[in-house]
C-alpha cells in the first residue's frame, strides 16, 4: 500500500454543459477531493487516473473512501462533487441532471488528463448507483480515453424508470420526488426529459471496454436484475453478486468490494501488480 497526498480541486465547466434549461441553474464549478500517491506528486512515477462518480443527491464524501483505498493502490483518484449533488456542490438537486453530470465528469477528465504525473492511457472510471449510469455513458462517448469501468450497483435503467413512471414528456410536472437509499430527492423536470429518450441497453451493446459490475441481491433501490441485464448486454464484462447487500456497502463488504475492485484494476493493467 502506498502513501497518498489529499488535495482539493475546483473546475470550471462551460456555460451550458449538459444542455440544462431550468429556471434553477447549476453552479458553474465542480469541486473535488483528489488523492495522489506521493511518488507521483514527487515526480518519481506516472500513475493510473480513477474518477470516481457518487450517486443521486450525495457529494464526493460518499465515494471519498474508494478513492482513498485506490490511490493506496498507485492510481491518482478524482472524486468530484457534481453540481447540484449536495454540499460543497453549488445548486440544489432541481438544477441538475444526468447530462449535467456528464458535463462536469469530462470537465474534470480533461484537466486531470493533462497532469504530467498522469499516464492517461490508463484511465479508468468509477461510479456507484447514478454515478454508474453517469461513468458508462461517459465511457460510451469517450472510449478512446478509458480503458476500464467499475460499476457499482449502477442505475442503468433510470431512464426506463422515467418512462414508466410519467408516460410521455408531458405528464412529467415542474418537480417531483425520487426515492433513493431511504431518502425522496426532489427532482426537476428537466431530470427525466434530459434522459427521456436515452437508449441505454443499445450503448451497452456498444461499449467496447472491460467492464466490472458489483452488486447485491438483496438491493430494492437498483435490483440486482439491472446488472444481469447489463452483463448479458457488455460485449466484455463480469457481474459480482455481494450476497445479502442492499443498496450500498459497508463494513466487510465495502472491504469485499473493494478488493474485486483492485482485482479488476489489475487484471486490466490499470493499477500495477504490487
Amino acid at each position: 500500500m502506498r502513501d497518498y497526498l489529499s488535495r482539493e480541486l475546483t473546475v470550471a465547466v462551460p456555460a451550458d454543459s449538459g444542455r440544462f434549461t431550468g429556471s434553477e441553474r447549476p453552479g458553474d464549478l465542480v469541486h473535488a477531493l483528489v488523492y495522489v500517491p506521493r511518488d507521483a506528486a514527487a515526480g518519481r512515477m506516472r500513475a493510473p487516473l480513477v474518477v470516481c462518480c457518487h450517486g443521486l443527491g450525495e457529494s464526493g464524501l460518499r465515494v471519498a473512501g474508494v478513492g482513498q483505498r485506490l490511490a493506496a493502490a498507485g492510481a491518482v483518484a478524482v472524486v468530484p462533487s457534481f453540481r447540484g449533488g449536495g454540499a460543497p456542490t453549488a445548486g440544489s438537486t432541481t438544477a441538475m441532471s444526468v447530462l449535467t453530470e456528464i458535463a462536469d465528469l469530462e470537465s474534470i477528465l480533461g484537466t486531470a488528463r493533462a497532469w504530467p504525473f498522469i499516464d492517461a492511457g490508463r484511465t479508468a472510471l468509477f461510479g456507484r448507483s447514478q454515478g454508474g449510469l453517469v461513468a458508462a455513458l461517459e465511457a460510451f462517448r469517450r472510449p478512446a480515453q478509458v480503458a476500464a469501468l467499475v460499476l457499482w450497483y449502477p442505475a442503468l435503467r433510470l431512464p426506463a424508470a422515467m418512462r414508466t413512471r410519467f408516460g410521455a414528456p408531458s405528464a412529467v410536472p415542474p418537480t417531483f420526488t425520487h426515492r433513493v437509499d431511504g431518502r425522496d430527492i426532489t427532482l426537476a423536470r428537466r431530470y427525466a426529459l434530459d434522459i427521456w429518450g436515452l437508449d441505454v441497453d443499445a450503448e451497452l451493446t456498444r461499449l467496447r471496454v472491460p467492464v466490472l459490475l458489483v452488486h447485491g441481491d438483496r438491493d430494492a433501490d437498483v435490483p440486482i436484475t439491472v446488472s444481469e441485464r447489463a452483463v448479458r448486454l457488455l460485449p466484455d464484462a463480469v457481474l459480482e453478486r455481494v450476497p445479502g447487500a442492499a443498496h450500498g456497502f459497508g463494513d466487510e463488504r465495502f472491504a469485499d468490494a473493494m478488493a474485486r475492485t483492485e482485482a479488476f484494476l489489475t487484471w486490466c493493467q490499470v493499477l500495477e501488480e504490487d
